[in-house]
């Protein structure tokens, strides 16, 4: 399809759908930026790549109407020749040029054209090779023309004027935007509602033909749940709410072209919010920070548009059902809304530049695990879906693999506090389902949340066929090149608020029974002293010695140890050579975890999602950033993006080489931008291993 100028213009929607569009250039457009990830930097900056060609005078009608002009005479400020011949020759940028290329830029006389070729040898001033004298201007040439759209801030209303209509082969005609570095399509459906009848059930693809044009320049709603941090403590009660968001730095909408450019790799998050809250776009953010207070105000840490330009990729965000919406009798929705809209990348995403065939996908915490929820699923269901992983702060041992028993039970728990079955039912029939199906929303959400019920995927005999360990130790899984990540101080956002931050030693074991039955307590206070010296460990930024090793206890038995464990369990087993694992000794405390009392200090859960998604910026926290962060963010994007582009995380030009995990080789992310490999509580992962044992599913 062709580009759409001045949507709102038009009245919107409607008059969208009638616009003559003979007046837009035909043609797919690219971002190319050189964009460093640092907001302290006066000259990011980006352009518009048109890949089809054009006169000169048609190069500047074609800028027109994209609001943009040509671009000018390339000079050391902003974009200049230098970084515009790497961002236009690289594959990582969607356009990657013949140095050769010829391309019409904007003369010194406003209404002429002189060209341009990236080649690497132009420095900081141009004129290239070709001027207004010496240029055939009837000649064809693709174009460069400005962008001029803002960067997309979080506590800002969102620019949303530079418009582009672009046709997909399944999710009909969408209408998005473009800010500074990224083309935006929010809140598209993928699946039909999931009410009525279909809640509990599978999802239904969205059927939406080429000529159905659909409004995409807005998040949908947040899924059905109760209040958390994730959600800026606050109740939501959609059910329809099963969309996508996209963020590119290319659109292929021309009619004709052909596409000579490497599609780009796709990266497809799934929020956290332990399986009953969170969602993928922005939440409101109304707490004490500990950058002081910050609030009322919104953050939208997934946002999308530093991570694409930067790492040159196309980022696929992804909300699914939550709390029980997702996983109520037995059903296994939500892991089924995952599926199914990875299948709406398989069929829609090169209209986006992305490259169907390199997807992969990553989550933090519950997104995490349903990351391990994926790569465990029947293989039958998951082939050509994704070829890598990641998975944040991941919690195999709480997020277990139900049986069916085990989940109807839940699920039967809940129906009888609803009403729907008496308290003496011991079976969970379809008549105790089709009562809970009818209830209100928010009847749902409300009782499943008094009840701190823990729902779970479900090991069914055909999605699901057994737990993920024993599914690695079968090669029965998706064994695909995969990196296991953990900060170094996940359950310090978690200790209780029973227990203070200056508690004295007797702490540790007088609270071991909230976690461990009394056998394991009992191995956790004969171990060596040296694993977790509560008595004698000193306080950090005012907090206890003490609270610290018990929070570190639990990182430990949560989430550090299972992932060590099963990433050492690939690797040495079904998926050699395959898994990383990597631990953020360095983090930004996010919005999500915002002033938990005993994070102080300490790199805790969701600390390293500023990191990946370079969003600390776009939310106006942090700023300015340090030469040490921004170097950070830059290291933890280009590994990230290696491993979708090329199955490894280890990209041309990185100081230290990672190595895939097999038992004592853990990557560690120091708070100086450097990383090591080293042993990393080995010892300690040893001991739950043997003595107090890892479980993965109630099987």
């Amino acid at each position: 399809m062709l580009f759409l100028l001045e949507l709102l213009a038009l009245g919107g929607l409607v008059a969208a759908q009638n616009a003559s569009i003979s007046a837009y250039p035909d043609t797919d457009v690219v971002i190319v930026s050189n964009n460093d990830l640092n907001p302290s930097s006066p000259n990011r900056a980006s352009a518009l790549y048109l890949t089809s060609s054009f006169t000169c005078e048609e190069a500047y009608v074609a800028c027109a109407a994209l609001q943009e002009t040509l671009l000018p005479p390339l000079n050391s400020s902003g974009l200049n020749a230098q970084n515009l011949s790497v961002a236009l020759t690289s594959e990582r940028h969607g356009a990657a040029l013949d140095a050769s290329q010829q391309i019409w830029i904007a003369a010194e006389e406003s209404t002429s054209c002189s060209i341009f070729t990236p080649s690497y040898q132009y420095t900081d001033d141009y004129p290239g090779p070709a001027t207004n004298s010496t240029a055939d201007l009837s000649a064809r040439l693709p174009v460069l023309c400005t962008n001029s759209a803002p960067l997309t801030r979080s506590n800002v209303t969102a620019d949303t004027s530079r418009q582009i209509q672009l046709s997909t082969p399944a999710a009909g005609t969408l209408v998005g935007y473009r800010d500074k570095f990224s083309f935006r399509f929010l809140g598209i459906k993928y699946a039909e509602p999931p009410t009525g009848e279909a809640r509990f059930q599978p999802p239904t693809p969205v059927q939406a033909t080429p000529y159905t044009v659909r409004t995409a320049l807005e998040y949908g709603p947040a899924c059905a749940q109760p209040p958390d941090p994730d959600n800026g403590h606050e109740w939501y009660d959609a059910e329809d709410c099963l969309q996508v968001n996209v963020f590119s730095p290319i659109v292929n909408s021309g009619t004709n072209s052909v596409q000579t450019a490497p599609k780009l790799p796709v990266m497809f998050f799934i929020h956290g919010g332990g399986l009953n809250t969170g969602d993928s776009g922005p939440i409101p953010f109304n707490e004490t920070s500990s950058l002081g207070y910050v609030g009322p105000s919104i953050s939208n840490i997934f946002d999308g548009t530093n991570l694409v330009s930067y790492g040159g990729v196309v980022l696929v965000t992804v909300n699914y059902r939550l709390t029980a919406f997702g996983w109520f009798n037995a059903s296994n929705a939500a892991l089924k809304d995952t599926l199914l809209a990875l299948q709406w990348v398989q069929d829609n995403i090169e209209a986006f530049g992305g490259d169907r065939t390199k997807v992969l996908i990553f989550g933090e915490s519950a997104g995490g695990g349903m990351t391990r929820y994926l790569l465990g699923t029947n293989p039958v269901y998951t082939e050509g879906l994704f070829n890598a992983a990641i998975l944040e702060s991941d919690w195999p041992t709480s997020n277990q693999f139900y049986s069916p028993a085990k989940s109807l039970a839940l699920s039967l728990t809940l129906a009888k506090a609803l009403g729907c079955a008496d308290n003496s039912t011991t079976e969970f029939n379809e008549t105790v389902a089709l009562c809970v199906r009818a209830l209100p929303t928010m009847d749902i959400v409300a009782t499943s949340y008094d009840l701190n019920l823990s729902w779970e995927i479900v090991v069914d005999g055909d999605l699901v066929l057994t737990d993920i360990a024993s599914s690695i130790k079968d090669g029965d899984y998706a064994r695909v090149p995969t990196i296991w990540a953990t900060n170094e101080c996940e359950y310090c956002f978690f200790i209780p608020d029973s227990i203070p931050v200056n508690a004295s030693p007797s702490a540790f074991p007088d609270n071991l029974d909230i976690w461990f039955n009394t056998t394991q307590v009992q191995k956790i206070l004969d171990a060596p002293p040296d694993l977790y010296p509560y008595a004698t460990a000193p306080s950090e930024d005012g907090v206890d010695g003490t609270v610290l090793q018990l929070a570190q206890l639990m990182t430990d038995w949560y989430l550090h140890c299972p992932a060590l464990y099963l990433s050492s369990l690939a690797d040495n087993t079904t998926n050699p050579g395959n898994n990383y694992k990597v631990m953020f000794a360095v983090g930004l405390s996010s919005t999500i975890t915002a002033n938990p009392r005993t994070c102080a200090g300490q790199v805790c859960h969701a600390d390293e999602l500023y990191w990946v998604f370079a969003t600390a910026e776009t939310d106006n926290l942090y700023q300015p950033l340090t030469l040490s962060e921004v170097a950070t963010t830059q290291e933890v994007i280009k590994r990230w993006t290696s491993l979708a582009w090329t199955g490894n995380p280890n990209y041309e030009g990185a100081v230290v080489e990672w190595p895939p995990y097999t038992g004592d080789n853990e990557v560690i992310i120091n708070a100086t931008a450097t990383e090591t490999v080293e042993p990393y509580r080995v010892a300690q992962c040893d001991f739950i291993v043997d003595q107090l044992g890892l479980v993965f599913g109630q099987l």
